[in-house]
């Protein structure tokens, strides 16, 4: 497993279930008109991995970016899931099999309205300082 699918597995086991919402690793293909039923819901999006070793570790620097949809009127509902997602993961302890996870920071959050006009999304990005092994 590469850090960056641990963290993927680390961030996903944090959410899963805890959130008010629908958490996806993949989402689904939602076609246009998709009603407003499906909503609201989050996704983990991509991510980025740069090296964090010492003399006797392996170690990446992983940034994961989480995106939170809503069709809700404002920003109430996505700013709320961003909330949750912040409580869950910000300075938490993660876990992932064969890796450690030291540290999980909060780096950025931004809402916006979509090109659609009325869908609201959310991203957030973490990053989670992980060395391989336990």
């Amino acid at each position: 497993m590469s850090f960056e699918t641990a963290a993927q597995s680390a961030i996903y086991a944090a959410l899963n279930g805890a959130m008010s919402c629908s958490v996806f690793d993949d989402v689904p293909e939602l076609p246009v008109g998709v009603p407003d039923g499906g909503f609201p819901y989050c996704n983990i999006g991509n991510d980025t991995a740069a090296r964090w070793d010492n003399d006797s570790k392996t170690g990446s620097v992983v940034t994961l970016t989480i995106h939170h949809w809503s069709r809700a009127r404002g920003f109430k509902e996505v700013k709320g899931l961003m909330g949750e997602a912040y409580d869950l993961l910000h300075r938490a302890t993660l876990t992932a099999s064969g890796y450690t996870v030291l540290d999980c920071l909060w780096e950025f959050s931004e809402a916006f309205v979509d090109p659609d006009g009325k869908t609201r999304h959310g991203v957030q990005r973490y990053r989670l300082t992980m060395q391989k092994g336990t």
